[in-house]
């Protein structure tokens, strides 16, 4: 197997994965890192081999170099996604990018289009909705093994150190959390939303600009109505994910999942599905929807609707609003 010839785009912090998974693989080599931090590109280089003259400070220096690559991995500050996948795109690259895609819906859907025309792969690293727990309860959601899925719920409170890329934010939970919850319940159900509402809130000692913590509320297909309430800004730590069956309520817990049925006192533990990791799955999904055409859940183009829920959360927040979901989707001209 030739393998798929790589473009770092950000060499360090989560750029660190697929650099250190490439090493590891045959169907992946990297042949140039693009960082702005020396440190960053010193590290990567010691794990992939390259030279200083596989090193840029830009994208645009490394496609100008005349460095034969098939992709490129674009794992920078969110801000950057839009302007970067564009670029790679038009440079004739697949392209891999970390969640969020980006932080507009209509750009977004631009870069798609503009890869679909092309004849190009575009990947979104939404690795939350393949952990085990996640993998596990889809399984069990879509097998119908308790019945169809009524309502759930999701909390987290935690303190995050530092604002990270969303300290600016309007809506800094949203886009740097959310993202990730909105997918991997979107992923567990099989389902997508019908209807949103959303208060995105900043308490007064919050380091965020705003949005430091979300109360939201999706309706999806199925007739299935999902809570939300998630901040990094509060004191205290603790989370919860319950979905209800008809036949049962599912809840993740360290040994496994709880399940509790009608009418027995004790809940019963169900342990895990085995399953690949991870960046194994977004790795080996996106060498098959280049190669042979196998689009993944977690493609460009599916990833939309993702990002268009936890924009749509933002806006009826903003407007006090319960929005359509297809009609916000027609208002971004997105298809």
């Amino acid at each position: 197997m030739i393998p798929l010839r790589a473009i770092h785009v950000g060499a360090g912090g989560r750029g660190r994965w697929p650099i250190r998974r490439f090493a590891e693989r045959e169907d992946f080599v990297s042949v140039a890192l693009v960082d702005v931090s020396e440190e960053n590109l010193v590290a990567a280089r010691e794990v992939t081999g390259l030279g200083p003259e596989a090193c840029f400070p830009t994208l645009a220096g490394a496609l100008e170099s005349g460095t034969q690559a098939d992709i490129a991995v674009v794992i920078t500050p969110p801000d950057l996604h839009a302007d970067q996948c564009l670029e790679a795109v038009r440079a004739g690259k697949h392209v891999l990018v970390e969640k969020p895609f980006t932080k507009s819906l209509s750009r977004a859907g631009q870069i798609v289009e503009a890869a679909e025309a092309a004849g190009l792969k575009i990947a979104v690293c939404q690795n939350a909705r393949y952990a085990a727990a996640s993998v596990t309860v889809e399984r069990l959601i879509r097998e119908g093994v308790y019945g169809a899925a009524a309502f759930g719920l999701m909390t987290k409170f935690g303190w995050r150190p530092g604002t990270h890329h969303s300290g600016a934010d309007r809506h800094a939970y949203l886009w740097e959390r959310a993202i990730h919850d909105f997918d991997a319940v979107r992923f567990m159900l099989g389902a997508d939303p019908l209807r949103v509402w959303g208060h995105s809130f900043n308490p007064p000692w919050s380091p965020y600009a705003g949005g430091g913590g979300v109360h939201a509320w999706i309706e999806f297909s199925g007739g299935v109505t999902f809570g939300f309430l998630c901040t990094f800004a509060s004191h205290g730590k603790g989370s919860e994910l319950r979905i209800d069956c008809e036949g049962g309520s599912i809840e993740p817990c360290g040994e496994g999942l709880r399940l509790q049925l009608p009418g027995v006192a004790e809940a019963e533990i169900i342990p895990l599905d085995e399953a690949p990791h991870p960046e194994t799955v977004l790795l080996d999904g996106f060498r098959d929807y280049i190669r042979d055409g196998v689009e993944p859940s977690f493609s460009g183009r599916r990833n939309l609707v993702t990002i268009a829920m936890v924009e749509a959360v933002g806006v009826a927040s903003d407007g006090g609003v319960v929005l359509d979901f297809e009609d916000f989707m027609q208002s971004q001209h997105v298809r």
